[in-house]
C-alpha cells in the first residue's frame, strides 16, 4: 500500500470515521494556497486514488467557500429568535449558487484497512449539498481546534444508539468517558424553510439532552 503521511492520515481518518464526503475547495486548505499547492494538491490525491484509498466524483451542488460557527446554544439560555436565523440563513445561501464540484470519499481498500463507520453520501443534489459543506466544517474544527475534533463523533455512530425516528444531529464532540459534550449541525438552504421549523427541532432535541450545540453554516455576515 502507498505510504500515507500525516496529512493524507487526516482527510483518510475524517471521510471513514467522521463525515461522508470531502470537497476539493476544502481540501485546498490543506495544503499552501499558491498555484505549486493546489498541482501537489492534485497529484496527491490522483495518486491516493490510483491506490484505491479515495475515489474522486464529480456532481452537482451548493458548494460555499467557506464556512463558519452560525450561534452557538446552551441550554440554560433563552432561545435565539429562530426566524431571524432562518432569515439570515435564506440571505446566505441565495449567494451559493449550484455548480459542478468534485469531491471524495474514501475508498474501499482504505476501509479494509483502516475501518469505517460512514457510509457513501451519493443520494439527492441536497444531500450532496449538505455532506460537502458538512466536510468542510470538520476540516475547519480540526485546523481550529485538532484536540477537540479527535472527539468527533458522526451522525451513524449517534443514530445507532438512538430510538427509531429519533432526531440525530450531524455529529458530536465527546468527552473522555465517551459521552457527547457538544453537538454539531451543517445548517444548509432547507433549514430556513417554515420560519426555521428544522433550527427548532435541533434545538428541542438538544435542549431536552441537556446539550449544548453549534450550528455552522456559509459565510456571509450579518447586515
Amino acid at each position: 500500500m502507498i505510504q500515507t503521511t500525516e496529512r493524507d492520515c487526516l482527510f483518510l481518518h475524517a471521510l471513514l470515521m467522521c463525515v461522508p464526503c470531502l470537497g476539493r475547495s476544502a481540501l485546498r486548505t490543506l495544503w499552501p494556497h499558491n498555484l505549486s499547492g493546489e498541482e501537489n494538491m492534485d497529484r496527491r490525491l490522483y495518486q491516493l486514488c490510483e491506490a484505491g484509498l479515495l475515489v474522486r466524483h464529480t456532481g452537482y451542488a451548493q458548494e460555499a467557500e467557506a464556512v463558519e460557527l452560525f450561534y452557538f446554544r446552551t441550554p440554560d439560555v433563552p432561545p435565539p429568535d429562530f426566524g431571524a436565523l432562518a432569515w439570515e440563513l435564506t440571505r446566505r445561501w441565495e449567494r451559493v449558487p449550484f455548480g459542478k464540484v468534485v469531491f471524495y470519499t474514501a475508498g474501499e481498500k482504505a476501509a479494509r484497512h483502516y475501518g469505517r463507520t460512514v457510509t457513501n453520501p451519493l443520494k439527492s443534489a441536497s444531500s450532496l449539498s449538505h455532506h460537502i459543506n458538512f466536510g468542510a466544517v470538520f476540516l475547519r474544527l480540526a485546523d481550529l481546534c485538532p484536540d477537540l475534533a479527535r472527539g468527533w463523533v458522526s451522525e451513524e455512530v449517534l443514530a445507532a444508539a438512538r430510538g427509531h425516528g429519533e432526531k440525530v444531529i450531524d455529529a458530536a464532540l465527546v468527552d473522555s468517558t465517551g459521552t457527547p459534550a457538544l453537538g454539531i449541525e451543517m445548517a444548509g438552504a432547507s433549514y430556513a424553510a417554515s420560519n426555521g421549523k428544522r433550527l427548532r427541532a435541533i434545538d428541542a432535541d438538544c435542549a431536552a439532552r441537556g446539550l449544548p450545540y453549534e450550528v455552522w453554516t456559509v459565510t456571509g455576515g450579518r447586515r
